[in-house]
């Protein structure tokens, strides 16, 4: 798309104004684009997708010479360039732009399937400023694709080096490395890849597949990504049929299979959770800071009082800081920054994930449990009505706690998809589960959790021996 653009500086950062269209400029939020001097004037480039989505005519040098002398850029939209819809239409950028040409050139021709001049080109670019980390990592692309194998290491650490906030240079080495047989090295790439990204494709499928492979299907992490690959990319060949060997491993039909991860992951199964997240993560590693702020807002906002609460404040957290990080004190006095920060309390900090995960089981987190289970079907019959009434006068639960919970948990239904649209009855046995499973995920069982656990039993009237079978088959 051809459109205008304008310069616009001042003494924090350099602003490109672009005169997109709002529809087309949402979608460029949750991108992976950044900005390269081209034939005729600047290109916005997708590196999701190698697509040319925006070109401005303009002096192409020059304007990114005056850009990369700052120590932040932003792109926005012409008609957004001021004001309180600034910050939710920002892409900010730390990177340096090519001014050569040649990246774009070597992008045109990788994606014509001309490696040999995309390699010429793409090694120019690093040879005229060796700071710009995606040169790198697409120059290393081309080595490997070459069979220059240690050439293309180099090119990957490099990138690693240089932008190591970003996923594709740690999943590609990952590739690279497993390809040569060095799979434990390669396994720790991709883990780091998801690790700034929980959505990146290659690095979710070749983790996940590598789990199931070496046996480890009862760890938390399997079933974690698997439920990531059922709900965001099921429609691809190679998910499917990894998916289909995973519900073989456990004995089971992939409809059963797919109603166990929905349930082994409870609240973080709603697909308005998930979808949320994915967009927060694109928006964060994009640079679209302010929406990706208020998003995190309107996550935090689904969760509270149920089982997904701290899970989601440690998400947002960890997302907060890497942005803030990056910032390195500019920008304090921006709306979105004070979001951030708002996010991580400097005397009560927010559980990080593998705290989250050694958390004991508390009252607020089983009665959440409980009604997601009683819930399930979308409607709560007259027994189960009863349970929940004698469940709120045992453990003391407020009618304003019981009122918040019932809401967050009928939000987390919502987007729930479970086999045939339909969702299951009410299952003493599988709520047990996985309350043992929560009380399980730090390897003991304090006090506290044990009278949960005993009064549970109590009230759902599992015997001894069912208890014990229950307590054998879940993960430690």
């Amino acid at each position: 798309m051809n459109i205008s653009a304008r310069l616009i500086e001042n003494a924090k950062f350099g602003c490109l104004a672009f005169s997109a269209p709002s529809a087309v400029w949402n979608e460029l939020l949750a991108d992976n684009l950044s900005l390269l001097a081209d034939k005729g004037g600047l290109s916005i480039f997708s590196f999701a997708t190698g697509a040319e989505l925006l070109k401005a005519d303009m002096t192409a040098a020059e304007t990114v010479a005056r850009l990369n002398a700052l120590p932040l850029r932003v792109f926005c939209r012409e008609d957004a360039s001021e004001g309180a819809s600034f910050e939710e239409n920002a892409i900010f950028k730390c990177e340096a732009f090519d001014a050569t040409g040649s990246f774009a050139a070597g992008i045109r021709c990788q994606a014509g399937g001309d490696i040999a001049a995309a390699t010429g080109f793409y090694q120019g670019v690093v040879s005229a400023d060796p700071s710009l980390a995606r040169a790198w990592n697409l120059l290393g692309l081309c080595r490997r694709l070459n069979g220059e194998v240690e050439e293309a290491e180099k090119c990957y650490h490099k990138a690693v080096e240089l932008a190591g906030h970003m996923p594709e240079a740690f999943c590609n080495l990952g590739i690279l490395l497993q390809k040569s047989g060095r799979e434990d090295d390669a396994q720790q790439l991709f883990a780091h890849a998801l690790d700034r990204d929980n959505f990146y494709f290659n690095a979710l499928l070749r983790r996940a597949e590598w789990l199931l492979e070496s046996g480890q299907i009862n760890n938390p992490e399997f079933c974690e990504l698997n439920l990531r690959l059922l709900m965001h990319f099921s429609e691809i060949g190679a998910v499917q049929r990894h998916l289909f060997r995973s519900a073989s491993r456990f004995d089971m039909v992939i409809e059963d299979y797919s109603e166990k991860l929905h349930s082994e992951n409870g609240a973080m199964a709603s697909s308005k959770i998930q979808k949320l997240q994915r967009l927060i993560e694109a928006q964060v590693l994009n640079g679209a800071w302010g929406a990706a702020a208020g998003n995190m807002q309107l996550l935090i906002g689904m969760t509270p009082q149920t089982q997904a609460e701290k899970t989601v404040a440690a998400w947002c957290r960890a997302r907060a800081e890497r942005i803030l990080a990056r910032l390195q004190g500019r920008l304090d006095n921006a709306a979105f920054v004070t979001v951030l920060q708002g996010l991580i309390p400097a005397e009560t900090a927010v559980s990080t994930p593998e705290e989250v995960r050694k958390s004991p089981l508390s009252v607020a987190e089983f009665f959440s449990l409980v009604l997601l289970e009683v819930m399930r079907d979308g409607q709560i019959e007259p027994a189960e009505r009863e349970l929940l009434q004698r469940l709120r006068t045992a453990l003391n639960v407020s009618e304003d706690a019981y009122i918040t919970m019932f809401n967050n948990v009928r939000r987390q239904l919502a987007g729930i998809e479970v086999t045939g649209g339909l969702r299951e009855k009410f299952s003493h046995q599988r709520l047990f589960r996985n309350l043992c499973q929560a009380a399980f995920r730090d390897g003991i069982i304090e006090e506290s959790e044990k009278k949960i656990l005993g009064f549970a039993c109590k009230a759902f009237d599992i015997s001894s021996e069912e208890f014990r079978r229950i307590i054998a088959e879940v993960p430690r």
